[in-house]
């Protein structure tokens, strides 16, 4: 059984085994950063001059067509996660392409079908502790019932995706026996220990870039001087080669622990 390093390190090498592929995924993930980035730069002008219900009906209509479309995005990039878990899952070494463009998206619907129903309950407790904000206690107790939902969800969701992907049925993702068996098999301390190191690497990553591309940033605006372009270059070139890599990075260690799971 692969120790949890072994799936760190062959996670970190895989986007490199098709620059072309990781570069497709990528484009996909620069064009949602930059309408991200877009859409918040539209709200916060917005917010700072006049209440977004008072701006005008093409403004409302622009953020809500942009809204729109990143959710579209989004589903696609979510597809083309499903299937780099499936890939993991039966252990190709190559990266899924993009050329089925439907099936891409019925794989995003289905991924964010489950993501939903594993955070719903979440939510929902969300909404009552700020029904509750005014009372100190109850608020308080709402949070860390909030904080214990959201890591469970969490770490049962890893497990349900990947069993809908390498089943290719939504109703295995809430096969719960199943699921959690699943985890034993690999062992909860060993699962919960591989997420939880790859998302401290993914941290490292992020804060490291993260310094570099404020520098780029700096300069960027210092040549030009124009803040929301620079802004959207930086999104864009953090979406081509960042964003990107950590998708098929983290996507990856999740198919590879699923795949050692089910041995």
């Amino acid at each position: 059984m692969a120790s949890i390093t072994d799936c760190i390190v062959e996670g970190l090498k895989y986007p490199f085994n098709d620059i072309k592929k990781l570069l497709g995924f990528g484009v996909l993930c620069a064009l949602m950063s930059a309408l991200s980035t877009f859409i918040g730069i539209k709200s916060n002008n917005s917010i700072s001059q006049i209440p977004f219900t008072q701006l005008p009906a093409g403004d409302i209509y622009l953020v809500a067509g942009l809204a729109i479309l990143s959710f579209i995005v989004t589903l696609f990039i979510w597809g083309y996660q499903y299937d780099i878990i499936k890939f993991s899952i039966d252990n190709k070494s190559d990266l899924p392409g993009v050329s089925d463009i439907l099936g891409m998206f019925i794989k995003g619907i289905k991924y964010f079908i489950v993501t939903l129903a594993y955070i719903i309950i979440p939510i929902i407790v969300f909404i009552v502790g700020i029904i509750l904000a005014g009372n100190s206690t109850a608020a308080a107790a709402v949070t860390l019932i909030l904080v214990a939902l959201l890591v469970i969800a969490y770490f049962l969701l890893i497990m349900a995706l990947n069993n809908m992907i390498a089943h290719d049925d939504i109703r295995k993702a809430f096969d719960f026996r199943q699921i959690t068996d699943n985890i034993s098999n690999l062992g909860w301390g060993k699962y919960i220990g591989i997420i939880l190191f790859t998302l401290i690497v993914m941290m490292i990553i992020s804060v490291a870039v993260g310094f570099v591309m404020s520098i780029i940033g700096l300069g960027f605006e210092i040549a030009i001087n124009q803040v929301t372009v620079v802004s959207v270059v930086i999104a864009i070139i953090e979406g081509l080669f960042i964003d990107s890599y950590m998708g098929l990075f983290f996507n990856r260690v999740c198919g590879s622990v699923y795949r050692e799971a089910i041995k």
